[in-house]
């Protein structure tokens, strides 16, 4: 790909990328032929203990959320693009992509307690026999499992796509503490160098302080310490989009 205008994108996430705030000004940046938006809010990367693929992620569904998941959202798209899919119901918006930003992370609490991040990366590649884990073998109740399993499909339906990962963004301190973020955004970050394809737009760096959010309050850059307002919006859709034209240089 020579240049990054007039490309089919597709966008997968939790609500930050779901509202469409920053995707929309995204979008003025690089002019896509067409883009897609299947982020949905609540979403995690992780898998829950009950969560289903039934390729309907909802947000205060009848679910309670379990479902809520970027793995599901990868089932949606295999539903309308995969004929071998047991549930394939043909949908023309999924047919082909160009660039594939997903952004999540948020709502993935944990991740402290995993002890060695390279440790667990590893473990969803390879077993103890450092034997090459089939994919239906991975845990997607891990951020490494969750991960492998949404680049190996998407890579299988788009073998020609731009894959990002995007790092989450600050949110207030006293909800989103910087240290719990950026072991998220270090996670990501290792996962991405690991597969080595996967391209990591670090949106952690975009502008965004959580030094200056509070919870639940206007702030510079989110309406509640959580959610980018319009000026929080246009610095993550302005870090990410030159982040990705970079990539066509």
């Amino acid at each position: 790909m020579q240049d990054y205008k007039n490309k089919k994108i597709l966008f997968m996430g939790d609500s930050i990328t779901a509202l469409g705030v920053w995707v929309k000004y995204f979008n003025e940046i690089m002019k896509p032929e067409k883009y897609v938006n299947i982020a949905v809010s609540s979403a995690t990367w992780k898998d829950n203990a009950n969560t289903v693929y039934d390729g309907n992620p909802l947000f205060n569904g009848p679910d309670a959320n379990v479902n809520n998941t970027v793995c599901n959202q990868v089932e949606k798209l295999l539903r309308g693009k995969d004929k071998k899919n047991q549930n394939y119901i043909y949908n023309p918006d999924y047919d082909d992509f160009d660039i594939i930003v997903v952004s999540a992370g948020t709502n993935d609490w944990g991740i402290e307690e995993t002890g060695n991040i390279e440790r667990e990366i590893y473990s969803q590649f390879f077993d103890e026999n450092k034997n090459l884990l089939l994919l239906d073998k991975v845990n997607c109740k891990t951020m490494a499992g969750a991960m492998r399993y949404t680049y190996e499909n998407l890579i299988r339906m788009y073998p020609d796509a731009l894959i990002c990962f995007c790092s989450p963004i600050q949110g207030a301190e006293d909800t989103r503490p910087y240290s719990s973020i950026k072991l998220k955004r270090d996670y990501i970050r290792a996962f991405c160098e690991h597969i080595s394809y996967v391209k990591f737009i670090d949106t952690f760096k975009c502008g965004i302080c959580g030094a200056y959010e509070k919870w639940q309050c206007s702030g510079p850059n989110l309406f509640d310490g959580l959610h980018p307002n319009d000026n929080g919006a246009k610095k993550i859709a302005f870090f990410n989009a030159q982040s990705i034209k970079g990539l066509f240089l």
